[in-house]
């Protein structure tokens, strides 16, 4: 039979009051992310800032290279409402594509921020922005974006000639103002091709590529680097507007607390046994 502890119950019983603590805690974040307070990063409030202060008219590509967790989390859908934001608010108009070596998932991942994920009022598809869906080659895709974007693809996501396509009709890379991606493996494809244009590129990735992406955020080649779910969070402080990445950190943050406080009432009822 299990030892009778605190206030008369098993430690079995014990074990499973601080187990279902645990469970109703991260169970009430992740339905009502609450938006703790985090301390925002210097590189995060850059590339907020870069979008917030991109002139009036300008032209974004952005590379979508996260998979799998990305598509299931929805990790970047304050991201992708900021864009809709600046097309109503500058004019700014935006290229989404997918050239992930993962494969067609990155171009579902775009369609799932698009279909669910964004407020598309004022904004009008082929004019304001367009989806140029996946498209196979990786890095041959980078370097075609980097020599003429019209070369990149002759139809967008949905089957539609680009030359049917406001927004890519005239356009030259030299039109493009702004180059970001999202990122799992490597910068050093997007740095070969992209860095020589001379353009301010946003990065995000993970904690894993840090150390990789530093050197050329150092050098300037990187405009700003959002780093993985915990950049996302941070950047949907500033935004405002919060989904699974603010209630994962929310999550992360009420444990150390509860931990912290598990540790001292522990202490407490042994100190107050013991005397």
């Amino acid at each position: 039979m299990s030892e009778k502890k605190w206030y008369h119950l098993s430690t079995d019983a014990q074990d499973s009051i601080v187990y279902l603590l645990i469970i109703v805690l991260c169970g009430v974040v992740v339905i009502y992310p609450l938006g703790l307070p985090l301390t925002i990063n210097e590189s995060t409030e850059h590339f907020y800032d870069t979008l917030n202060n991109i002139p009036e008219g300008s032209v974004i590509l952005w590379n979508e290279g996260y998979m799998v967790s990305s598509f299931v989390s929805g990790s970047q859908i304050a991201l992708y409402r900021k864009y809709f934001d600046l097309m109503r608010e500058k004019d700014v108009n935006v290229i989404f594509v997918s050239s992930c070596v993962d494969g067609p998932l990155g171009g579902a991942l775009i369609q799932k921020m698009l279909d669910a994920g964004v407020d598309k009022t004022d904004t009008v598809y082929g004019t304001d922005y367009v989806n140029l869906g996946w498209l196979p080659g990786f890095e041959a895709v980078l370097a075609a974006i980097a020599q003429d974007i019209q070369s990149v693809t002759q139809e967008d996501a949905y089957g539609t000639s680009i030359t049917e396509l406001d927004l890519m009709k005239g356009l030259t890379t030299d039109d493009l103002y702004l180059l970001g991606f999202s990122c799992g493996v490597s910068v050093d494809p997007w740095m070969r091709q992209w860095g020589p244009l001379g353009k301010p590129i946003l990065m995000i990735g993970g904690e894993n590529l840090i150390a990789q992406a530093m050197g050329y955020v150092e050098a300037g080649t990187v405009e700003a680097y959002l780093n993985g779910g915990r950049g996302n969070a941070e950047f949907e402080q500033l935004y405002g507007y919060f989904t699974l990445q603010t209630a994962i950190m929310d999550a992360k943050n009420l444990m150390s607390l509860f931990g912290i406080a598990l540790m001292i009432f522990s202490n407490l009822i042994f100190g107050k046994k013991k005397g």
